[in-house]
C-alpha cells in the first residue's frame, strides 16, 4: 500500500488497521498514518484470530518483579510488536533486565536494514523504529564522536508512543527540555529587535593584588557589590531554586590561611510561591580549587559547610556542627602543610566545630585552595579588613591579604575589551551533539574559561526540591533563566557558548544582536542521518525523556542554517559541510511537510475598528437607525438589503445615495423614532 492510499484512509480505518497489527491506536490522523505506513513497510501482517497468544519474536524468559521496584517505561515500537497485548508488555517489560531480548527477522535493527534498501534516503526515527548497532564508526576518534553503547532494542524514540505507568511520567515526557526550549525562543518571531544596551560605566582601575570576591570568577547571576567585599544572587526573585557561587581572587598553597563570611539577609520575595522548598535560603562557605564548578560542594576539590548543618564535597553530604542563619559569622580555616597534606575546619561565631575535612598530599597536588561563597535566596559578607575580625582567629592564622604576595596566587584575570571576548552560538537539531562538542571544545581551550550558557548548565544550578516532582518547573524556571542570562552576559567581558538548539532564525538573529562587539561565531552540528539516530537513543536513554514525534517534525520544517553576515562574523560546520547539511536538511524539510497537517490559514481581518465604525454610522441606535417598524419595512422592501450582522457595513459612505440629508434646525422636544424614520429613509408615517 503506498502512503498516499494510506492517507486516503479514515481514522476509524487506520485505527482498525492499527489494531489489527497490535498497533498503538491513540494518535492523531497524522501519527497513525506514519506508524501505519511504517508497519506495512516493515512487513507487520495483521494477526490472525487463531495465533492470539502466540509471539511473532522469540522471547527471552521474563524475570519477575518485586513490587518495591519502580515502575519502568513501556515503549511499543511502531515496527515490530507481539501478536498480543499480553506478549507487548511481556516484551517491553524485559528492557528492566540486564541481558536485552533476542533479535529476530522483525525487529527494528533488522526493519531498518530493510528499509534502507527500499529507501535511500534518510528516514527519521519517528517514521522508523531504530537502534544502536553497538558499532564504533571512524569518527568515534574525533573530537566530536560521542561514545555510544548498545542501546536496548525495545526502547525507541516514539514520544507520542511511550505508555507510561503514571501521569507525572506521561508529562515528563510531553514536556522535555526541548519543549521549553522551543517556546522560549519562539517568543523571538514577533519580537521588537534588541535595542542597543547601553556601554557600561567604566569601573574603576582596580588593584589586582586587592584581596575580594572576584566578579570575574563567579556565575553570571551573583551580583558582586562595588567594594567587593558583598554580594547575593542577581536573579532570585524570578528563579529562587537558583545557587549562585562567587570565589575570591586569591588562593593560597601552603600554610595557614582564614576568612569570615557572614550570613547577611535573606532574600524573600513576598509574590512567589516558595511553599515546596524548606531549604529556601541556604548559605555555603569553604574553599575549592580554580577551575572547578561554582556550585560549591558539587564536585571533586570542592569542600562546602552549609547552614543546613552539613558538609558537602563531591555532591555527598554529611552531618556536620550546627546549623546556622541570618546574623551568624561563619570562620573558614585552612592549613595546608609542606608535605602537601591539608585539614579544613569551620567556626561558628566564634566558636569551634571542630575538623571538617582532612585531605591527602595526593589529592591538592600543589593546587592552590580559594575561598568560596555559594548562596541561595541570601546576601553574603565577607571581612576584608585584616586588623580587625569579627571573631579572632586560631592561633598561627591569617587572612590572605596579610600573605606576601609571593605566597598567595592570584586567578585569571577577565579580558581587556569586548573585541577580544568571543561568543559561540551552537546551531543544531535536537540530541545532534552540540552539547558534547562544546563541552570538548571548552577542555581544549582551558585558558578561554568559556562560560557555558545551557539548560543543563543552569539545571546543574538547582536543587529538585523534596516532596513530589519538580522537574517541569526547573526545566520551565531554566529555560526562561538562560533567556535572562543572555541579556547579562552582553553586559560582562567573557567568552561564552551559547548551548541551544537555535533553530529559528528569528532567535539566532536576535541573541547575536545582544552581543554588538564581540567575536560573534555559529557552530553547526549536523550528523548524518544515521549518526543523529543513535545520538538521539543515547540521550533518550541518558536523560528517560523521549522526544515527541510532532515536536521533531516542527523543528525540522523550522531549521534554518545560519549564514555569515551583520549579526555573525563566521559560520563554521564541525560535521557535515555547508552543501551536504543543507541538501539533509531540504530532505528533511520535505518529509515533514508531507507528515505535518496543513496549518490553517489566518483570516484577513478588515481594517479598522467595527466599534468605530458603529459609533460613525449609528446603524445601532444612533440618528440613522431605524426602530420604526413600519419604516424598516418599507426600507427593505424598496433596498431588498439587510443590515449586516456587525451593525454596519464596513464602507461608511455605502447608504449614502439611500437618504437624504436634513438641512433644517434641529428640535428636540419634537425628535421621535417615528420622524427619524421619515426624514432621512423616506418613509411615510
Amino acid at each position: 500500500m503506498l502512503l498516499a492510499e494510506v492517507k486516503k484512509l479514515k481514522v476509524a480505518e487506520l485505527r482498525a488497521m492499527l489494531s489489527e497489527r497490535g498497533l498503538d491506536s491513540k494518535g492523531l490522523k497524522a501519527e497513525l498514518v506514519v506508524r501505519l505506513f511504517s508497519a506495512i513497510e516493515a512487513g507487520v501482517a495483521p494477526i490472525k484470530s487463531g495465533d492470539e497468544g502466540e509471539n511473532v519474536c522469540e522471547k527471552t524468559a521474563e524475570q519477575p518483579h518485586s513490587q518495591e521496584h519502580e515502575p519502568s517505561v513501556r515503549t511499543q515500537s511502531a515496527v515490530c510488536t507481539s501478536s498480543t497485548s499480553k506478549s507487548m508488555n511481556a516484551y517491553a517489560d524485559q528492557s528492566t533486565q540486564t541481558d536485552p531480548p533476542q533479535l529476530c527477522s522483525c525487529t527494528p535493527e533488522a526493519v531498518t536494514s530493510r528499509q534502507q534498501q527500499r529507501n535511500p534516503q534518510p528516514v527519521h526515527p519517528v517514521s522508523l523504529a531504530t537502534v544502536a548497532t553497538g558499532e564504533e564508526d571512524a569518527e568515534s576518534s574525533s573530537v566530536l564522536a560521542i561514545s555510544e553503547p548498545e542501546a536496548p532494542q525495545d526502547q525507541l524514540l516514539h514520544g507520542a508512543e511511550t505508555v507510561d505507568s503514571s501521569p507525572e511520567e506521561n508529562t515528563e515526557l510531553k514536556r522535555g527540555r526541548d519543549y521549553y526550549e522551543f517556546k522560549e525562543d519562539i517568543h523571538y518571531n514577533r519580537a521588537k529587535t534588541p535595542e542597543l544596551l547601553p556601554e557600561p560605566e567604566e569601573e574603576a582601575e582596580m588593584d589586582f593584588e586587592d584581596v575580594r570576591l572576584d566578579s570575574y570568577n563567579c556565575d553570571l547571576h551573583f551580583e558582586v557589590d562595588s567594594d567587593g567585599s558583598s554580594g547575593q544572587p542577581l536573579l532570585w526573585e524570578k528563579f529562587p531554586l537558583l545557587w549562585s557561587g562567587c570565589r575570591m581572587t586569591h588562593g593560597f598553597c601552603h600554610g595557614k590561611v582564614g576568612f569570615e563570611a557572614k550570613f547577611v539577609k535573606r532574600l524573600s520575595a513576598p509574590a512567589s510561591d516558595t511553599s515546596y522548598d524548606p531549604d529556601l535560603h541556604v548559605l555555603r562557605v569553604g574553599w575549592s580549587v580554580d577551575n572547578t564548578s561554582l556550585q560549591l560542594g558539587e564536585v571533586e576539590l570542592s569542600y562546602g559547610f552549609d547552614g543546613r548543618g552539613r558538609i558537602v564535597t563531591g555532591g555527598k553530604e554529611e552531618a556536620f556542627g550546627e546549623p546556622f542563619t541570618e546574623g551568624d559569622v561563619i570562620g573558614c580555616y585552612a592549613f595546608i602543610s609542606e608535605t602537601g597534606e591539608a585539614t579544613l575546619s569551620f567556626h561558628k561565631n566564634g566558636c569551634s566545630l571542630g575538623v571538617a575535612f582532612h585531605l591527602s598530599s595526593s589529592a591538592l597536588r600543589d593546587q592552590a585552595l580559594y575561598p568560596h561563597v555559594l548562596c541561595k535566596n541570601c546576601s553574603v559578607s565577607v571581612n576584608l579588613d585584616p586588623d580587625t575580625p569579627w571573631h579572632p582567629f586560631p592561633a598561627g592564622f591569617c587572612t590572605l591579604a596579610v600573605l606576601p604576595p609571593g605566597q598567595r596566587s592570584r586567578a585569571s584575570l577577565p579580558t581587556g575589551s569586548k573585541s577580544e571576548c568571543e561568543v559561540l552560538m551552537m546551531v543544531g537539531m535536537p540530541g545532534s551533539g552540540k552539547t558534547h562538542w562544546a563541552q570538548a571544545h571548552m577542555l581544549q581551550n582551558p585558558r578561554k574559561r568559556y562560560n557555558l550558557l545551557s539548560t543543563n548548565s543552569i539545571l546543574n544550578c538547582m536543587r529538585e526540591p523534596p516532596g513530589a516532582n519538580h522537574r517541569d518547573l526547573m526545566l520551565q524556571q531554566a529555560t526562561q533563566c538562560v533567556s535572562h542570562l543572555i541579556k547579562v552576559a552582553a553586559t560582562k567581558q567573557r567568552n561564552y557558548i551559547l548551548d541551544q538548539a537555535n533553530i529559528y532564525p528569528s532567535a539566532q538573529r536576535h541573541k547575536m544582536l545582544c552581543f554588538r562587539g564581540y567575536q560573534r561565531k555559529a557552530v553547526v552540528v549536523f550528523p548524518p542521518d544515521e549518526m543523529w539516530r543513535r545520538r538521539l537513543i543515547q540521550r533518550q536513554q541518558e536523560e528517560g525523556m523521549a522526544l515527541q514525534e510532532m515536536t521533531l517534525l516542527k523543528a525540522k520544517v523550522s531549521f534554518t542554517l545560519p549564514e555569515q553576515g551583520e549579526h555573525l562574523d563566521e559560520v563554521t560546520f564541525v560535521e557535515l559541510g555547508s552543501e551536504e547539511a543543507l541538501k539533509l536538511l531540504t530532505l528533511y524539510k520535505e518529509e515533514a511537510r508531507r507528515i505535518l497537517p496543513t496549518p490553517p490559514k489566518r483570516r484577513k481581518h478588515k481594517q479598522g475598528s467595527q466599534k468605530r465604525l458603529i459609533h460613525h454610522c449609528g446603524w445601532r441606535g444612533g440618528p440613522f437607525s431605524c426602530h420604526n417598524q413600519h419604516s424598516h419595512c418599507a426600507f427593505q422592501k424598496t433596498h431588498s438589503r439587510r443590515p449586516s450582522a456587525f451593525g454596519c457595513s464596513s464602507d461608511p459612505q455605502r447608504y449614502r445615495k439611500y437618504y437624504r440629508p436634513y438641512t433644517g434646525q434641529w428640535s428636540f422636544p419634537e425628535q421621535n423614532q417615528s420622524c427619524y424614520g421619515s426624514i432621512y429613509y423616506g418613509c411615510s408615517s
